[in-house]
């Protein structure tokens, strides 16, 4: 067991420190993003390694687990520009860019993938809250991926500059994406079996309600002006028809 933490230590600290020395060389968002971001697969295999679980149930959580990766990547690299993570580099001072790659890869090693240590140690069969956890893994990727995605072609249209969109999953929540984020992460707080699981949809729901949406609105007011003012009340702020 103490050697599963010792592996666990060096792999977070590591992608940390390789987000900041690409972070010094780029100076820009995109390096902690993704460095941070991609902890969540080796921690993951690291759980599963020394977990006592079964296969399935280990193969269930990795394939939840890549299957959230290769998405994010895609959006993190081919579609960086249309994220709001592209726009913190206009109100981040420098010196807290390179600090981002720590923040991140500990957020996403240490928390994010926390459920994971009970999940790995499950014995037994797949039972309904297993059953739950994919169901709610399904709609959070269809609201994440498919708004990232929406957005995309949005952003592609040559009449879509200075235009907010408001259609589709943007027509129910101003910020569709991260309600499908935060719907995986309780998905993936499921797969742990027991109450302690909530640790990792909460930490990420109030990551956003705290930082990341504040941030975002305060640009799109800056930007949009009486437009977004408009659009906010007609569009609730992250759950469709509730908040």
């Amino acid at each position: 067991m103490e050697q599963q933490w010792i592996i666990m230590i060096i792999v977070i600290e590591a992608m940390a420190v390789a987000g900041v020395i690409a972070a010094l060389i780029t100076k820009d968002t995109k390096a902690p993003f993704i460095f941070g971001f991609n902890t969540l697969l080796p921690v993951t295999l690291v759980y599963c390694w020394y977990g006592d679980a079964d296969l399935v149930r280990k193969a269930l959580l990795l394939g939840m687990v890549i299957i959230y990766q290769l998405r994010m990547n895609v959006v993190l690299t081919l579609w960086y520009n249309n994220t709001a993570a592209a726009k913190l580099k206009e109100v981040m001072p420098l010196s807290a860019i390179y600090f981002l790659p720590i923040i991140l890869a500990n957020v996403f090693g240490w928390l994010y993938c926390l459920p994971f240590q009970w999940a790995a140690d499950r014995v037994g069969p797949l039972n309904w809250i297993d059953y739950s956890a994919v169901a709610v893994y399904l709609i959070g990727t269809i609201f994440h991926f498919g708004s990232d995605y929406q957005k995309h072609l949005f952003k592609q249209q040559p009449n879509s500059r200075g235009q907010i969109l408001d259609t589709g999953f943007w027509r129910y929540s101003r910020h569709p994406n991260y309600f499908g984020d935060f719907l995986i992460y309780v998905a993936f707080g499921l797969t742990a079996g027991n109450p302690w699981g909530v640790i990792a949809p909460l930490a990420n729901i109030a990551q956003y309600m705290t930082d990341a949406i504040p941030k975002s609105e305060k640009m799109a007011e800056e930007r949009y002006g009486e437009a977004w003012r408009n659009y906010k009340k007609k569009a609730k702020c992250l759950i469709p028809f509730v908040i």
